[in-house]
């Protein structure tokens, strides 16, 4: 396409999914490994910093998914990643981590006035809150009253709470006063009669714990796991965070935010069993679909894209999806400038790049701007005192660089550059041939 400056088409933003049907859980496990390296390819040709974390499937369903986040500050997930490749959303990562032990002789009740925190109760003790136990309280599915606890310097996350107490939901300050619990108070010693506790996995190693005595302003020091309390269920409950440890490989995790492009699902047979979506097998059994499915978001992608390639003076597309590659910029409208951009950008279209043309009447600066914010790759300046000395300007939006380069190589250094294009699938680089010295 080679549009005047300001004609350019919108590009509608659209979600692209997919479904995919099996008889076996192989032939899915085959077409999901597929699709999970063409969304990598995506994301590579887009230019992106990005990783594949494990995920929750959420409401969707299905118990393997895959996210592809692209890293960025702004980004709306939380995600832990690792030097040795592994990277999971902290709704879904396994959380390893070392709470820190208090040591103290025996079980000792300590009178916490006005403490309700752990943040609180790590400053009243002069303790790290790695070595105290937060509780919290809820309900599962069919009614009965579940405590959890979790190291102190963690968060619960609700997500595995609910797939650990089937189903679980916090209960309101009037739901704990009923059932005679203290809010800030909370402890394993003397929960009442009926309550399911399950405990992070974490806490199994940490012989006694300090934690809340189930009495308003008070807290136990030593509380011997065994000894004053039993636990009913070990989990993975804890979110996991920066400097936990790699599952994989044990390393310390580190920690960023992201924006999701796309997922990939194994849904198994859940919507084809409830919709009698079936096939029959070479048995002449009647069986329900295996299904995958599959979904890459356009405008998060291009949104990902922009908060990756961006400055101060606007965007920075990649060449590969840039919505046009040059910008040519003449100076002024006059006899010579003019039709000598005209010039350039037929002979740029015939290179099979993607020409504007910023013909408007402008001041240079503000056609400088635009050309800025707006981010095509490279800028080709054409100006009147250039063409007295046999040269236009050529800029780099990526890096800000500026080179003058002859008219007359013009065309052949931009036809090295696309040839240089075809080979780098990002395209991000195109252009920077023009500017090695």
């Amino acid at each position: 396409i080679r549009p005047r400056f300001g004609l350019l088409r919108s590009r509608e933003f659209i979600m692209k999914d997919a479904y995919s049907f099996h008889a076996t859980q192989e032939s899915l496990q085959e077409t999901y490994d597929d699709m999970s390296r063409a969304y990598g390819n995506i994301c590579d040709r887009c230019g992106l910093d990005y990783r594949p974390v494990e995920a929750d499937s959420g409401q969707i369903g299905g118990k393997v998914t895959t996210e592809f986040m692209a890293l960025a500050p702004a980004g709306e997930a939380e995600l832990v990643h690792c030097s040795c490749g592994y990277a999971a959303n902290t709704e879904a990562g396994e959380c390893i981590c070392h709470p820190t032990l208090y040591k103290n002789e025996g079980l000792e009740k300590i009178a916490t006035p006005n403490v309700h925190t752990i943040e609180e109760l790590a400053e009243f003790l002069s303790i790290p809150e790695s070595s105290t136990v937060k509780a919290l309280s809820g309900k599962s599915d069919d009614g009965r009253l579940v405590v959890m606890f979790v190291p102190g310097d963690h968060e619960l996350n609700e997500i595995k709470a609910s797939r650990a107490a089937g189903g679980f939901t916090l209960l309101t300050d009037e739901e704990m006063e009923a059932f005679g619990l203290h809010k800030g108070s909370m402890g394993p010693v003397g929960l009442p009669e009926g309550a399911y506790v399950i405990a992070d996995r974490a806490l199994e190693a940490v012989p006694a714990w300090v934690v809340g005595a189930n009495e308003d302003g008070y807290h136990y020091v030593g509380a011997a796991l065994g000894r004053d309390f039993t636990v009913d269920q070990w989990a993975d409950l804890s979110v996991v965070k920066p400097g936990d440890v790699c599952p994989t490989c044990g390393l310390p995790l580190q920690g960023a935010r992201g924006i999701e492009v796309s997922q990939v699902f194994q849904l198994g047979t859940k919507y084809s069993s409830s919709m009698g979506a079936t096939f029959m097998d070479e048995d002449g059994k009647e069986k329900p679909f295996i299904m995958g499915c599959y979904g890459v978001g356009v405008s998060r992608t291009v949104a990902a894209i922009v908060e990756q390639h961006s400055d101060e003076g606007g965007i920075a597309w990649p060449m590969s999806v840039a919505p046009a590659h040059v910008c040519v910029i003449p100076l002024s409208l006059d006899d010579a400038v003019l039709p000598t951009a005209e010039k350039i950008v037929s002979q740029l279209a015939a290179l099979d790049l993607e020409v504007v043309i910023d013909d408007r009447k402008e001041r240079p600066g503000v056609k400088f701007a635009d050309a800025d914010l707006i981010g095509w790759p490279l800028q080709v300046i054409v100006g009147k005192r250039g063409l007295e000395n046999g040269t236009i300007e050529v800029k780099l939006r990526r890096t800000g660089e500026k080179r003058d380069v002859p008219l007359s190589t013009l065309v052949e250094l931009m036809s090295f550059a696309r040839r240089q294009a075809k080979a780098n699938k990002s395209g991000v680089g195109t252009f920077d041939v023009l500017f090695a010295s």
